[in-house]
């Protein structure tokens, strides 16, 4: 068994090291594939010979043309994994296999030209019968076992990914209704989910991506163009197939087998079949006619397969090869004669999300453990020079790993493509989006928080912000309405931007509910900024109507609750008539924090560096104590709130007036005040460790930072200490 297991491994490291457009590792591949034949006729396991087999067989085939997906391969090797652990246990494996091997068994020419699609599964359900599998199709009461687990989660993953990339393809295709690689781009997803869904009997969810895939097979076989009804449909199917997978994940959870009895896909299915006819386009020159055009067949032959196509109800392309009438390259030229430059992919290994933040942690304590040990060799001088090498090689490993983390911001971006669409159809109104920055990377885990804050601002951009088309002329604008998201690296920090050129804010209508519901003192005076940021608070609505979109006062509350979990700001700007900007302000990463380390009489505190413009000694007349705004400080020409920390948290400072010690000017959202300090105690990058459930949500505080004697620092908030402050 255990030879069994390592040419399995060996043979995943030759996929894992196939690169698309070169030539394949073929008979390193054969020669495994061959030993895990003759051991799987050693443990008489013939469904184990059967898939190495079709597999073999496949990776013979791969040598007639360079390959563009490994799909068929990954689908394969999930299959024999699955096997060879049911193999070791000694348990029956009960699942489907056909649909695996109807993609390995399929001719190479219609895996890599999509050509055709396999409509039918029961010559291979035949197949597999003639194999003599003795395999058990009907799904079973019993309780899933680890091995069927792993291999239900792992297919929960690859699906929900292959849905996400289907729908940025989708919204892609729209704009370029006859692009053949895209429409590839999008029926090769449905294809794996359909293959792997067949052998864990899935059956919902193999039928709908089924179904599906017949649809996506006639567009790229040229029956008719993807328009808006066809998009909608392949949405609403998209949309089912996640819900069948929540199921499986649910039901994955509890060890038992999906219970999707009350979700009905029937009726998408049924109009999914009755698309293709209505959306035809006769005006697509037929594969046949365009051989004719290129004079690789005549007349004859091609009435001749018309009439077999009567009888068999094969494709035309399917039947000009069978007969020798077309080569497979001409066929293929024929179907993709206006495809695009393909996109290769760089190799790339999965791994882990939990591993790789496991990853990042213990690279944050390494980083600790030597800051620690460099403070002790100061007492050392000869161990030095060692440890200057150990901090370089610790630094470059944790560069790597928060790299590690990062990912462009383009998967959250292209999901607002559809969110416009929808709401811009519901709203009745014409939207058009516009990206950059999509590159951008930022932390993992900051691009999926920020996804629901996003959705709240373009829905009220959509909502409240773009003017019906009529007004939009009458006020001069285009009819379109435009929204922009932008991405950039600025400093420390990632902003994002979401602007939209609808008609603005109204600020005094804003400051008026500011003041009605009790936010605002009406003698106050405001800057546009902090009217502004009324509109975030809890339940503030200047909406006159309720809409299924937004206006029920709830959103950006939430926005700002978000955004500032993640250590972000959040500012608006906007001009009345001309549209309004969101700008999220937030870190690269949520791991390490650039910090200024300061002593606050016997405390030690971390200053973020983002936040701080400078620090300096004030000169004693350059300190004020004015009446009802506390003590200011003179700093460049203006003065500034001066904020002790022991007005927060009872801290006393050494000295106790200003000018003996020191003011670092820190900055929010546009608001300088200066913090009395001690002494500054040097700059550094801090791991931030999370203060504990009771601690967690101080105001004032974002964390803590093990610093270099081993003891605590807290990390200092100043959005929260200026609130803390003001309150005072």
């Amino acid at each position: 068994m255990e030879r069994l297991k390592q040419s399995l491994e060996n043979l995943s490291s030759q996929v894992a090291g196939l690169c698309i457009g070169q030539t394949p590792p073929l008979d390193s591949m054969i020669k495994t594939l061959e030993e895990i034949e003759v051991l799987s006729s050693d443990f008489n396991a013939p469904t184990l010979q059967t898939v190495t087999g079709a597999y073999k067989s496949y990776v013979k085939r791969m040598a007639t043309k360079t390959f563009t997906t490994t799909a068929p391969l990954e689908q394969g090797l999930t299959l024999l994994h699955a096997l060879v652990r049911h193999l070791e246990k000694g348990a029956d494996f009960i699942f489907d296999i056909s649909d695996v091997l109807q993609i390995l068994e399929a001719s190479f020419f219609e895996q890599q030209t999509s050509s055709s699609s396999i409509d039918s599964d029961v010559n291979s359900k035949a197949a597999i019968s003639s194999s003599d599998t003795n395999l058990e199709t009907e799904s079973t009461s019993e309780e899933i076992s680890e091995e069927d687990l792993e291999i239900l989660s792992d297919f929960v993953g690859e699906a929900e990914e292959n849905l996400d990339t289907i729908e940025v393809e989708l919204m892609e295709l729209e704009q370029d209704p006859s692009n053949h690689e895209i429409i590839n781009n999008i029926f090769r997803p449905f294809h794996t989910i359909k293959g792997v869904s067949g052998f864990l009997d899935l059956k919902k969810i193999n039928k709908l991506s089924h179904s599906t895939e017949n649809l996506l097979d006639c567009a790229r076989n040229g029956d008719f163009l993807i328009n808006d009804t066809a998009t909608d449909a392949i949405l609403e199917s998209v949309d089912l197939l996640k819900q069948l997978l929540s199921r499986v994940r649910q039901s994955s959870e509890n060890k038992t087998k999906p219970d999707d009895h009350d979700i009905d896909i029937e009726p998408l299915r049924l109009k999914l079949q009755k698309l293709p006819p209505l959306l035809s386009n006769d005006t697509k020159e037929p594969v046949g006619k365009i051989l004719i055009r290129k004079g690789i067949i005549d007349d004859n032959a091609l009435d001749d397969a018309l009439e077999e196509q009567a009888r068999t109800g094969k494709r035309i392309g399917e039947i000009l090869l069978e007969n020798e009438l077309a080569g497979s390259t001409d066929i293929a030229a024929a179907l993709m004669e206006q495809k695009s430059t393909k996109r290769y992919t760089a190799t790339q290994v999965k791994v882990n999300t939990n591993k790789l933040d496991d990853l990042v942690d213990y690279a944050g304590e390494l980083v600790i453990a030597q800051s620690m040990l460099k403070q002790q060799a100061l007492k050392d001088p000869s161990l030095y020079q060692s440890i200057n090498q150990l901090e370089q090689i610790v630094s470059n490993i944790q560069r790597i790993a928060m790299s590690m983390r990062m990912i462009p911001i383009h998967s959250t971006f292209t999901k607002m493509i559809r969110l416009i669409r929808d709401l811009s159809r519901k709203s009745k109104k014409d939207v058009a989006l516009n990206m950059s920055g999509e590159e951008t990377e930022i932390d993992r885990n900051v691009v999926d928080a920020l996804y629901e804050p996003m959705v709240h601002m373009i829905r009220n951009a959509i909502d409240h912000g773009i003017e019906p088309a009529k007004e939009r002329v009458a006020s001069g604008k285009p009819a379109q309405g435009t929204i922009s998201l932008r991405a950039y690296h600025k400093g420390g920090s990632i902003v994002i931007e979401i602007e939209d050129d609808g008609k603005g804010l109204d600020r005094d209508r804003i400051l008026e509910k500011g003041i009605t519901v009790g936010l605002v003192k009406k003698e106050a005076s405001l800057t546009d900024t902090q009217i502004f940021d009324l509109i975030m608070a809890p339940g503030f609505s200047t909406a006159s109507a309720i809409t299924d979109i937004s206006g029920r006062g709830v959103g950006m509350d939430v926005v700002k609750d978000g955004i500032e979990k993640l250590r972000g700001n959040l500012d608006i700007r906007s001009t009345r008539g001309m549209g309004t900007c969101f700008t999220i302000s937030l870190p690269l990463t949520l791991a390490i924090i650039d910090g200024m380390l300061v002593r606050i009489g016997k405390e030690r505190y971390v200053i973020p560096t983002v936040s701080i413009r400078r620090s300096f000694r004030p000169d004693q007349k350059d300190c004020f104590t004015l009446k009802g705004k506390g003590e200011m400080i003179k700093e460049r020409d203006e003065l500034i709130s001066l904020i002790r920390m022991k007005q927060i948290c009872d801290i006393d400072n050494d000295s106790r007036h200003p000018w003996e010690s020191l003011v670092v000017v820190v900055e929010s959202k546009e608001e300088k005040r200066g913090l009395l300090v001690d002494e500054l105690l040097g700059k550094d990058e801090y791991v931030i460790k999370s203060l504990g459930g009771g601690l967690q949500n101080i105001t004032g505080f974002s964390g803590g930072a093990i610093l270099a004697d081993g003891k605590v620092g807290l990390i200092l908030d100043m959005h929260g200490i200026f609130e803390l402050a003001s309150n005072i």
